[in-house]
């Protein structure tokens, strides 16, 4: 019981940070609507299942130490750079809200590919990974980690559910006015995560 409770804020806690996945999440589902939010966020979710395998490996601090590291922050920068030149042209256009976008195939992999190459995924399994065994996971075998698992995935799931459905809420009541500014916030802020990634790997490689 007290691992799936820890399971259950630490999902919780990761879900909730600000940062690349939110922004742009916020950004599908004010422009698109509830199934594009959580396209996004469904997306993330399947990128953290590779970060969940690593932690409860043990592997996530043989990944840090050969560099995996570096690449997902080089290609993680270039990617999040993308997502927000891409979203500030969408400000420049000053587009009218739609239905639900039907490319939920492209929210989805953007979401994934947020979660794979995030600066905040590996420091935290890190620190999860050398936390767990004072919870006595590995005394509950194979049914531990699955318990773990499953909790953490589950407990990512409702938060996917209730933040799209709170963004698509949120876009009802909204002026179109209001969708320029969301596309230049959220488009600004996943530059700066994009610079900083850049940054971290070319001091890393020069250092």
């Amino acid at each position: 019981m007290t691992l799936v409770l820890v399971a259950m804020l630490l999902a919780l806690a990761y879900c909730a940070a600000p940062g690349p996945v939110l922004a742009e999440a916020a950004r599908q589902g004010f422009t698109s609507g509830f199934r594009a939010a959580l396209a996004v966020e469904l997306g993330s979710l399947a990128g953290d299942v590779l970060w969940i395998a690593l932690g409860l490996m043990g592997t996530a601090a043989l990944a840090e130490a050969g560099g995996f590291r570096l690449a997902a922050s080089v290609a993680g920068g270039i990617f999040l750079l993308w997502l927000g030149v891409r979203a500030l042209r969408g400000a420049r256009k000053e587009h009218v809200p739609t239905d639900d976008n039907p490319f939920g195939e492209r929210a989805f992999a953007t979401g994934a590919m947020i979660s794979v190459a995030s600066p905040y995924a590996l420091p935290f399994w890190l620190g999860v990974s050398s936390s767990l065994p004072g919870y006595g996971i590995s005394s509950h075998g194979a049914f531990g980690y699955v318990a773990f698992s499953a909790a953490f995935l589950l407990t990512c799931v409702v938060y996917a559910l209730v933040t799209a459905a709170l963004i698509a809420c949120g876009r009802r009541l909204l002026q179109p006015r209001f969708f320029f500014a969301v596309d230049l916030v959220c488009g600004l802020a996943l530059i700066v995560v994009g610079v900083n990634l850049l940054s971290f790997a070319f001091a890393h490689a020069i250092g």
